[in-house]
């Protein structure tokens, strides 16, 4: 027996749990981007361009640093949920199939 009931193991509630999961993901994966910017710099991280306390170097250090992590951990994540889903015998979208 299953602890989850097969009726809700569809194509769209997987796509919207792991829409709701990525926006998880991105939210704390810049979290940790700052926190590891403020650790290793010993400076504020620089999320505006336009700020006169940050080169522009700086910036675009930090948004590619922050769009790494946080594609990695995305996609890492949607692994091991997919993975999940199909164990438990649910429907996959087309896309992942």
């Amino acid at each position: 027996m299953t602890l989850i009931n097969k009726k809700y193991l569809t194509k769209r509630n997987y796509q919207v749990l792991e829409t709701v999961s990525a926006v998880g993901i991105s939210f704390l994966t810049k979290e940790l981007v700052k926190k590891s910017w403020q650790k290793i710099t010993r400076q504020q991280p620089p999320e505006n361009p336009y700020s006169n306390e940050s080169s522009l170097k700086e910036v675009i250090l930090f948004s590619i640093s922050l769009a790494v992590v946080g594609t990695t951990f995305k996609l890492i994540a949607r692994d091991k949920f997919a993975k999940a889903w199909k164990e438990l015998d649910g429907e996959l979208p087309e896309y992942l199939d």
